[in-house]
């Protein structure tokens, strides 16, 4: 969302979650304050918290979809867990370019590649430059499309 960040949607496995809690994330590392939670029926409905079992959206104060990755374990701050199994990485077999074709694209290509690798968890992305092409990525696929 423009406005409030990346909006995650969540599994919570144990405990609760309320706005103005603080949570971390086991991948990054960062702190993030809770802002709202709520669960999806099927548009977006605010609750005043998330309980074990449920599942719905958080919205914190995660600024870039880059920082929320798919299968990362958010726990309360004061508190140390062990991530959640589940979601192993993808090894991507078949990689492209992607170049923009005006170097004043290049981000609003950006955010479109944020969110690919956001929806699809086999997408890889990494930074590549090209002294003909310019700045572009690199992106990682499991196969052909």
């Amino acid at each position: 969302d423009r406005y409030r960040g990346a909006v995650a949607l969540v599994y919570v496995h144990d405990g609760t979650v309320q706005p103005g809690d603080e949570v971390c994330s086991h991948h990054s590392k960062r702190h993030y304050t809770v802002k709202a939670v709520g669960v999806l029926k099927p548009q977006e409905q605010a609750t005043s918290r998330l309980v074990g079992g449920q599942v719905g959206y958080l919205v914190c104060n995660m600024r870039s979809v880059s920082e929320a990755h798919i299968g990362d374990t958010l726990h309360a701050k004061s508190s140390k867990v062990e991530p959640l199994g589940g979601i192993s990485p993808a090894q991507p077999m078949v990689y492209a370019g992607v170049y923009p074709m005006d170097q004043s694209q290049h981000v609003s290509m950006r955010s479109a590649i944020e969110k690919l690798a956001l929806n699809d968890p086999a997408v890889t992305v990494t930074i590549d430059s090209s002294p003909a092409l310019g700045q572009g990525w690199r992106v990682g696929f499991l196969g052909l499309l």
